[in-house]
């Protein structure tokens, strides 16, 4: 029996994980949380075979999650299931001690077929976050020297936290919710493997993000 927790901000992901392990058999769901402030408790409380990690959590980044669980629990599989792939993301989870990394869309099945390799002691990358790789690779910069990978908003995201400004003002600034602001901000760090406002700063002024014109976004 694998005793598994999970963690993941959409209760309808948790609720179809459930019933995706409950149908397979041989597993135990032994918590739940949308919460990363609560994972590294969790963990050591339970003591789980598996953690099933989301990378954009309510209230933090899941790499840092991730990290977190390593230290105090280095013998447990740490499989990711998110919603996008960025090459910074994929990188730096592997580097805090992810074992796996598949995507929320893909088919049970692979959900199943990535347990069973990490739970072998392997890594596991599926075809899709290998695509998905693979294309990010090849996109070079466009005429305007600002990189592709980030929408209009998250550029306009950049430049505010490069400014200094709390996900409350870049909420008031941008005219959007604190949790939306929020969720942005954990998006830029995933595209671009960055870890807090300082590393977004630097990537700002280095890509020259802060000199561009700010671009009234529709998203």
């Amino acid at each position: 029996m694998i005793r598994v927790v999970v963690a993941e901000d959409h209760a309808l992901v948790r609720q179809g994980i459930s019933m995706l392990l409950q149908a397979a058999g041989g597993f135990q769901l032994v918590a739940e949380t949308a919460k990363g402030s609560d994972v590294e408790l969790l963990v050591q409380f339970h003591k789980p075979d598996l953690l099933l990690l989301d990378l954009a959590l309510s209230d933090s980044s899941g790499i840092e999650v991730a990290r977190r669980v390593r230290r105090v629990a280095p013998a447990v599989r740490i499989l990711v299931v998110t919603g996008n792939v960025y090459p910074g993301s994929v990188a730096n989870a592997f580097s805090a001690g992810a074992n796996g990394f598949v995507l929320k869309h893909e088919q049970g099945s692979e959900l199943l077929d990535a347990i069973q390799t990490v739970m072998t002691g392997r890594q596991y990358v599926s075809a899709q976050v290998a695509r998905g790789l693979d294309s990010s690779a090849s996109k070079r910069p466009n005429a305007t020297g600002l990189p592709q990978t980030l929408t209009r908003r998250e550029q306009q995201i950049v430049r505010l936290i490069a400014r200094g400004s709390t996900n409350q003002e870049i909420a008031d600034s941008l005219h959007i919710s604190v949790l939306t602001a929020r969720k942005h901000r954990q998006n830029v760090m995933l595209k671009l493997g960055l870890h807090n406002g300082a590393e977004i700063a630097a990537y700002a002024m280095q890509s020259g993000l802060m000199e561009a014109p700010d671009i009234e976004s529709n998203l």
